[in-house]
């Protein structure tokens, strides 16, 4: 009965059936990108993401300028020295100060641990921090990575918290003493590129490709030997893969870094913050701010590019969505207004309400799900013609797609959800004008015109 009406009425269907096709195609990317940030930021967490409560994030700030005396002595002391770059030379020689206010927050009876650094994983506005690694053996498995770096002896993996897998040094061997080459991975790196989380002592290349269009050309690949493996972090709140690789240096590149605390488990963050947030070291550093990782994180999300992306792609989504339930419910007010005849005929004849009510929301449903595969299908053929679908992961791009590894069970996941949501609209569409034409006695509805 549902196909032979909606054959009947073909014509009207046609119309209606174009201007739902289009709104699937416009609607499934807004709603592939929105449904893989959702999934990434609120449900996707790493089994070995380290806690969060005790750990703060300070930004030291030189209050007063440098001076001579601190351009003529070294903070500290390397026993190696001749891995030392130059410009780590010359940084080694103004940071007595900020060593000392180091050393300060880190003799705090509250303090379990204190790390300088530059970047740390989690900071949201290290997330372009994009490189290609391989295999050495095998240079054509690409792998798009978080590449962070590190400074050696500033206790950086146990301060955050992170654990090492078995077979792996310890994090407090990882942040001191590791080769000259030496990287450290996460779980999720190791797997991805060897096939095992037992990745301790194999080779990797970092490729950096020259810039352009295509991407096309190699500029210098550097060789690493995985010194560690720990468990997998998230590189930024958005992202779903933890991809990330540790690189280490000597020295600091600025006289201002960030201070990451780990407190004791008996301290509370709050507290430490509001005793020790204006705490100075002689009038020479201070604390241009001290929040929670959590509270640091969530502004720099904020901040983000890819948080203005995902306002602005919500934004347009509501508006779009307002302006297709609008149109869809005026498309099916007039349709059904014009069925309204027929609809006296058939309760004339005895039909009920329910059987009429299924029939035409029947209808709706159909033509909702042709549509739906036209628009998904479109969308199908750009996802194979960039090679989505044959799981090429496209290591040179800043940002790894969520469709390359698991391609079809992504692709299918969408389609349901754009068709239960259009479904829906087209539900709302069709209730009303149903029931009131439903709802009218056959000689009125007879009447109509």
């Amino acid at each position: 009965m549902i196909l032979k009406n909606f054959w009947a009425h073909r014509r009207q269907n046609g119309f209606v059936f174009v201007e739902i096709a289009l709104i699937a195609v416009l609607s499934f990317y807004l709603l592939d990108h929105i449904t893989v940030w959702t999934y990434s930021k609120y449900f996707c967490r790493a089994d070995g993401e380290f806690e969060k409560e005790h750990l703060l994030v300070g930004q030291t700030a030189r209050l007063t300028p440098i001076t001579t005396e601190e351009l003529q002595t070294e903070a500290e002391a390397y026993t190696d020295t001749a891995r030392l770059k130059p410009f780590e030379r010359e940084a080694l020689k103004v940071m007595s100060s900020l060593y000392a206010f180091r050393d300060e927050v880190r003799a705090l009876p509250e303090v379990q641990s204190v790390c300088l650094t530059q970047q740390f994983v989690g900071d949201g506005l290290g997330m372009w921090n994009h490189h290609a690694l391989a295999p050495e053996t095998d240079t054509t498995k690409t792998c798009s990575a978080y590449m962070e770096t590190f400074c050696l002896n500033k206790s950086y993996f146990e301060t955050l918290g992170m654990t090492a897998v078995k077979g792996s040094p310890s994090v407090e061997t990882l942040s001191r003493d590791i080769p000259t080459d030496g990287i450290v991975i996460t779980r999720s790196l190791a797997l991805q590129l060897f096939g095992t989380a037992e990745a301790v002592g194999r080779r990797l290349v970092e490729i950096q490709y020259k810039p352009g269009p295509d991407n096309k050309g190699v500029e210098f690949v550097t060789h690493h030997t995985v010194a560690g493996v720990v468990e997998d972090v998230k590189p930024a709140p958005h992202e779903r893969h933890y991809y990330v690789a540790f690189s280490p240096v000597i020295a600091l590149s600025s006289n201002t870094p960030k201070m990451l605390i780990r407190l004791k488990p008996e301290a509370d963050a709050e507290e430490f913050i509001a005793k020790y947030k204006d705490k100075a070291n002689n009038g020479t550093y201070a604390f241009a701010q001290l929040k929670t990782f959590n509270d640091y994180q969530d502004k720099n999300d904020y901040l983000s590019d890819q948080y203005i992306i995902i306002t602005l792609l919500s934004t347009l989504g509501l508006l779009f969505s307002l302006n297709v339930v609008l149109g869809t419910l005026g498309t099916f007010w007039l349709q059904i207004r014009k069925r309204t005849e027929d609809i006296g005929i058939m309760r004339s004849f005895g039909a009920k309400r329910r059987h009429l009510f299924w029939m035409i929301w029947g209808e709706g449903a159909l033509l909702t799900l042709l549509a739906c595969i036209v628009g998904q299908f479109i969308w199908l053929q750009f996802a194979v013609n960039i090679g989505l679908a044959d799981g090429n992961i496209r290591a040179t791009s800043l940002h790894e797609t969520d469709w390359v590894n698991t391609f079809w069970l992504h692709y299918l996941i969408v389609c349901v959800l754009q068709y239960l949501l259009l479904l829906a609209i087209v539900t709302i569409g069709i209730v009303v004008p149903t029931v009131i034409a439903m709802y009218k006695r056959p000689v009125e509805a007879l009447r109509h015109e």
